[in-house]
Formats: structure tokens, C-alpha cells, sequence
């Protein structure tokens, strides 16, 4: 055997072990299930998920999972109030002005599908007061199942069918007299749901009781409930009654050494003082029961309530006396334009403002009777002077709301307070007659 043989066969034996060596592997692989699995196995890195913003009504952020998904937006009201022959007293009647009546940023939505948050703040200067920043509504919740769920933090009380309804959505620049003795935002916690199919809805909360954003100073506490019934939910979509709905609602609570500064009344329309209350503390339980109505068939709509408050007062010889307060409401609206009338949501024109093509937007007529009558007992106990003071008041409100788009909207209404005693002003000059109105610019983003 030559040298030269014997070098050629080492190279072919090595150039060939490494391929003998590879389909060796292959083969033993081929024939190991588990060796190959674990070998195409590699981890999975997960990919963050988007996040997508679009624009419609305010910014709204939606993750691509559906765990985050929420809107940045708010509202703006803007006021002039005027009232004829106004009393010159800055006191018991506010100059003719514009101000800012609502300025609410917001910022809402859903975390990991089942727990909802809502913040909104506000920067009103308010009715004659200075410019303010106050927190509105704060909590966060969970509403997994639409039979229970849950809220806590800062949030309206389940009473007040007109209270209830956000400012941007009522039928009216104000709300109505008796709005001044009804529970608003409070801290608390509350469980809510709807049952059959929507046809039933039930709130129930136990809160401070002292109002928006103020720690409890005392052990009293408050719990507010509140039932509707929509009869006809699964009736069909034509159905006139389908969109009526009833409900009941109540609160119980007490109030400790309190003063009765909270039954200064004032209108929330033309701002008239009308009860000056200047003695005395509210002192013992404090209970509410109302009824509501609301009913919306095509451009039409009906809305009223009545609500009874019962108060224990204490001053001087009057000991737990009690002091009722009744209230009542009745509306009804009237789309001109057509359009279906929304409950207690965004009213959107079929044609939104587009004068080039003739479009001016969605016009709706409004009109509101209300009443509001604090007890006698208020004058009897000497909580306020009799003389030159009021406790019963009615008012008659006109309303005009022109919805320009789904965004804009302009509200003028016509006022007319009539007061059952006369209001004595620092000039000397008495009155029970209110004449005037409100022009409200809204914008919502």
C-alpha cells in the first residue's frame, strides 16, 4: 500500500466523519420524540400589548388585550345670568354675570376588563364665588357580573332622580328647587345591579353623610337605597311604554350637632336668598323618601319626582323638634327635529351643524313646573326670622336647547320664581316675583 493511498483515504475519512456524525445525531433524534421536542422548544418572549388612541367623544385609549381601556374628556358649561328689576343686594340676589358654571376634566374607563375607575375634577368661579378646584367624583369598582357589582370612594348618592343625571344631560341649564335638600357626592361604597334582563335596578351604599370630599367628624353615618323598574324592557322596540321607568328610593341616617346653616335657600336659577337661617344645630335623624317617573317615547319625553325630608332641629327650648321638607317636579321635552330622545345620555343630531348643505343641528322645547316648601317649624323654632324670609317657593322654567353637533350645544332658558311670602332686601324693598333667564354654552371633549 502506497503513502500516497494511505493520505488520500485520511482525507476521505475525514471529510466524511462529520457527515456520518451529523446523520448519526439525526437519526438518534428521529428516534428520541422527547430529545426533539426539547430541542424546538425555545422560550416565547410575549409581546407587549398596544395601546391605540382614536378621537370621538374625548381621547380614548384601548389596549390590544382589552385589559386597558379607557377616555380622557369632559365637559365645559358656560352661564349668563340675567334677572329683571334685580333687588340692588348682593346679599340676597347676585349681579347680572357671566361665570364659568362647570369646568370637568375627566378620566374613566376599565382595568383588566372587570374593575372600573372614574376621576373628574372641576374649576367652576361658581355663582359670584372665586375660582375654585374641587374633586368630583373619585372611586374605582368591580362589575364583573351585571347582577352585583361594587363601587367605593366619591360618588352620588342613589337618590335624586334629577341629581342623579350628569349636568350635561339634563333638560335644563339648573336643576330644580328641592335639588338644594337632596344627598349628592358623598364617600362611601355601594353595591348595584340589574336583574331579568334590565327590568329591574337596585343601588344600595352606606356613606359619611357629611358630603363631597369631607372626613366623617362624627360616628353618624348614612344609607341610601334606591329601586327602578323598567316594566316593558322586553317589549318590543316600538313599543310606546317600552322606555318607562319607576323607581323608589330612601335614606337614613343622623346628623350630630350640625348647624342649620344648611337650610339657607337659595334658587338655583335667578340665585334669590330666600330663607336666612341663623340659629340653632341639627341634631338627631335625618330621613329621605322619594318617587320617581321617567318616561321617553321617540322625540317625547316625560320626567317628575317627589321627595319628603324629615329633620330633628335643636335651639334653645326646642328640643329634637321635627322639620319636614316636601319637594316635587314635573317635566316634559319635545325633540322638534325628530330625533328619539335619549334617557339621561348624549343627545345626538340626525343632522349636525353644516349650514352649506343645510343641516343646523337637532332642536328640542322643554318646559318645568317645581316646587319646594320647608316646614313651618323652621319659623316656629326661630331658626329663621318669619319676617322678610320665605319657606315655600315654585318656578316656572322655559327651555330652549339647540344641539348643534354631538359636542356643542347651546341651552337658553326663561325663569319665572314666585315665592309664597315677600323677600326683604337691604333697601327695604319686598317682592315674591322673579323674572329672568340663563344662557348656557356647553361643550363637551
Amino acid at each position: 500500500m502506497s503513502a500516497t493511498f494511505m493520505i488520500e483515504a485520511m482525507v476521505v475519512l475525514a471529510l466524511a466523519i462529520p457527515g456520518l456524525t451529523a446523520f448519526a445525531q439525526d437519526k438518534s433524534e428521529k428516534q428520541d420524540p422527547a430529545k426533539t421536542e426539547a430541542k424546538e422548544a425555545k422560550p416565547q418572549v410575549p409581546a407587549e400589548p398596544l395601546i391605540t388612541a382614536t378621537l370621538k367623544d374625548g381621547i380614548h385609549f384601548k389596549s390590544s388585550d382589552g385589559n386597558f381601556d379607557a377616555t380622557l374628556g369632559g365637559y365645559i358649561g358656560i352661564h349668563y345670568r340675567v334677572v329683571a328689576h334685580r333687588p340692588e343686594d348682593n346679599v340676597r340676589s347676585s349681579p347680572d354675570s357671566w361665570f364659568i358654571r362647570q369646568a370637568r376634566p375627566e378620566f374613566s374607563g376599565t382595568v383588566y376588563k372587570d374593575f372600573d375607575f372614574r376621576l373628574q375634577l372641576d374649576f367652576p368661579s361658581g355663582n359670584g364665588n372665586a375660582v375654585t378646584g374641587t374633586l368630583q367624583d373619585a372611586y374605582v369598582g368591580w362589575r364583573r357580573y351585571p347582577e352585583l357589582s361594587f363601587r367605593i370612594g366619591q360618588f352620588k348618592e342613589p337618590f335624586g332622580q334629577e341629581q342623579t343625571t350628569p349636568d350635561r344631560y339634563l333638560d335644563f341649564d339648573e336643576r330644580s328647587l328641592g335639588d338644594r335638600f337632596v344627598p349628592a357626592r358623598d364617600i362611601g361604597a355601594m353595591v348595584y345591579g340589574k336583574l331579568f334582563d334590565g327590568i329591574l335596578g337596585y343601588e344600595a351604599g352606606y356613606f359619611n353623610g357629611n358630603g363631597r370630599g369631607v372626613v366623617d367628624s362624627n360616628k353618624g353615618k348614612e344609607v341610601a337605597g334606591r329601586v327602578r323598574v323598567i316594566p316593558f324592557a322586553a317589549a318590543e322596540d316600538g313599543f310606546v311604554l317600552r322606555n318607562l321607568r319607576l323607581g323608589v328610593a330612601g335614606t337614613a341616617g343622623t346628623v350630630q350637632k350640625s348647624s342649620t346653616n344648611a337650610f339657607d335657600s337659595t334658587s338655583p336659577d335667578l340665585a334669590i336668598l330666600y330663607l336666612d337661617a341663623t340659629a340653632g344645630t341639627l341634631d338627631g335623624p335625618r330621613k329621605r323618601l322619594g318617587g320617581e317617573v321617567s318616561w321617553n317615547a321617540g322625540p317625547f319625553g316625560l320626567r317628575g319626582e317627589v321627595w319628603r325630608r324629615v329633620d330633628r332641629i335643636d335651639n334653645g327650648a326646642f328640643d329634637h323638634e321635627r322639620l319636614a321638607t316636601t319637594a316635587w317636579n314635573a317635566s316634559a321635552s319635545w325633540l322638534i327635529t325628530g330625533e328619539r330622545k335619549p334617557l339621561e345620555a348624549r343627545m345626538v343630531p340626525d343632522a349636525p351643524l353644516d349650514p352649506p348643505t343645510g343641516a343646523w343641528g337637532a332642536l328640542e322645547v322643554a318646559f318645568r313646573v317645581d316646587r319646594v316648601r320647608i316646614g313651618t317649624a323652621v319659623f316656629q323654632t326661630g331658626v329663621a326670622a318669619a319676617a322678610g324670609n320665605s319657606n315655600a317657593a315654585t318656578d316656572y322654567t322655559l327651555g330652549l336647547n339647540w344641539y348643534l353637533t354631538r359636542h356643542l350645544r347651546i341651552s337658553p332658558n326663561v325663569v319665572w320664581e314666585i315665592f309664597d311670602d315677600p323677600i326683604l332686601f337691604a333697601t327695604g324693598r319686598t317682592d315674591r316675583h322673579f323674572f329672568g333667564g340663563i344662557l348656557r354654552f356647553q361643550l363637551e371633549f
